[in-house]
């Protein structure tokens, strides 16, 4: 994200808009490093991956902050108001992949699946393999020779298109429950948690599922998860919850209660923490656009 793209801040946030990026609007897609420690909270009516290079972050995501690491791969949605914030003594790299929404619903289809499924991922921000995270700083590479050498734009944009499409492959593999290089047990696990029986479970149930003790699980969620368990969990829920509340007339009471929670308010914190509004708002944001 170029600083020279940052509008005038509105309620204590700023939004970035894709006609200030050339690439975007020309091709629908961009690439760029980013490495400066801070951003101010911002928001973008594009979609946005990042990949983290090198070094460590503060990433403020809908008001829930996490410390994030090299080989970590995010998604950003245009109602997402996310901020980088330094940590002591620390320094982030990372690839920045910009995307218009009508470019990603291309690219979407190319591999046959909808933005819609991806955006449905109860995990948009993982840590990558090492094959993965080799692939895209190998084409990152590739960009910045081609440009060095005043090679043709499109040539670069084909470069940017397969690094989306490689991203929407990875995250299209956590919908279905694959953990790439997982061990079995884990990947039933994984795809258990996402199927309406045991999407009510608990941590505990969990480690009961797997048939192994805790914290062979818990390394085993971090290692080819990225998460914990306890997060795992609460983002396949909250995901169930999104889809509850867009397709069916559910109380906010009745969708927690299938969800595996006593208290509602416990439940309208943790889909706030993951999607920056309130059940209500949720539901009513999403039948005013599908009624459009």
């Amino acid at each position: 994200m170029d600083k020279t793209q940052m509008e005038s801040p509105s309620q204590g946030k700023t939004t970035v808009y894709y006609h200030n990026n050339p690439g975007l609007l020309s091709q629908g897609a961009a690439f760029h490093w980013w490495d400066a420690a801070y951003t101010s909270l911002h928001d973008h009516d594009y979609y946005e991956f990042f990949i983290i290079t090198s070094g460590r972050t503060n990433h403020v995501l809908n008001g829930a902050c996490q410390e994030l690491g090299e080989k970590t791969l995010c998604l950003i949605r245009p109602q997402d108001r996310h901020q980088f914030t330094p940590l002591p003594g620390g320094r982030c790299i990372h690839i920045n992949l910009p995307v218009t929404r009508e470019k990603l619903e291309q690219l979407c289809a190319a591999i046959g699946t909808q933005l819609q499924d991806i955006l449905q991922v109860p995990q948009r921000q993982l840590l990558l393999e090492d094959n993965d995270f080799a692939q895209f700083k190998q084409s990152a590479r590739e960009i910045n020779l081609l440009r060095e050498n005043g090679s043709p734009e499109t040539y670069v944009t084909m470069i940017i298109c397969q690094m989306l499409i490689n991203a929407l492959v990875i995250l299209k593999k956590k919908c279905a429950g694959i953990a790439s290089g997982a061990p079995e047990w884990l990947n039933q696990v994984l795809r258990r948690i996402h199927s309406p029986e045991y999407i009510a479970c608990q941590a505990s149930d969990i480690y009961r599922l797997a048939g192994y003790s805790p914290p062979v699980v818990i390394r085993g969620f971090r290692k080819y998860t990225g998460e914990t368990v306890v997060s795992y969990l609460t983002r396949a829920k909250m995901d169930s919850a999104k889809r509850l509340l867009t397709s069916t007339d559910l109380t906010v009471l009745d969708i927690a209660g299938r969800l595996g929670y006593s208290s509602v308010s416990h439940f309208n914190r943790l889909f706030h923490a993951a999607t920056g509004t309130s059940p209500q708002q949720y539901r009513r944001g999403q039948r005013a656009g599908n009624a459009k």
